[in-house]
């Protein structure tokens, strides 16, 4: 069982990092803990696996569980407030976050701003436009209502186009 287990951890530690470092918005430190414990948990219920999926599929599943519950554990502190300072920022209605994503670059100022944003607005727009989750599926997660979420969303995607136009400021001013 050791050597299997060491086989399946060779074959699919780097697509289960890849999987959460996408969904820590880079976080390092916190997707190594994460995959820690996913490959923990993986040992000890190796003998449970019945192979109705890949071994990548079932890793990535005791993944996205481990995410979930740090997000609920880092979430459940952060107040939402829906009447803390308008942004007034006029929202694009095509203005899609992992669409943003499309290059390199773009993706390390992406994972920068989403690092400059409160981790409730953070995770609550991970699993919007990375994970596809809808606003009910969203409350679940993070034990919120959906209105709540509703809201969240709107002042996430109003402060990770704040802070993500001043990385891209950033940027200009650095080349120009």
């Amino acid at each position: 069982m050791k050597e299997r287990f060491i086989q399946i951890y060779n074959e699919s530690f780097e697509y289960v990092y890849s999987f959460v470092y996408s969904r820590t918005a880079g976080n390092r430190q916190v997707t190594e803990e994460i995959v820690q414990e996913t490959f923990g948990a993986a040992w000890l219920t190796l003998d449970r696996f019945r192979q109705n999926s890949s071994y990548r599929t079932w890793l990535c599943s005791i993944a996205k569980n481990k995410l979930y519950a740090y997000y609920r554990k880092n979430t459940a502190s952060a107040k939402y407030n829906p009447y803390e300072e308008n942004l007034n920022l006029e929202l694009p209605v095509e203005f899609n976050p992992e669409a943003v994503a499309e290059s390199h670059e773009t993706r390390a100022k992406v994972r920068e701003a989403l690092n400059q944003i409160n981790p409730l607005y953070r995770y609550a727009l991970i699993l919007k436009y990375i994970d596809g989750y809808s606003c009910k599926e969203i409350a679940g997660i993070l034990g919120r209502t959906n209105k709540a979420v509703d809201g969240i969303l709107q002042k996430a995607r109003g402060n990770f186009i704040k802070e993500y136009t001043k990385c891209l400021e950033g940027r200009q001013n650095a080349n120009g």
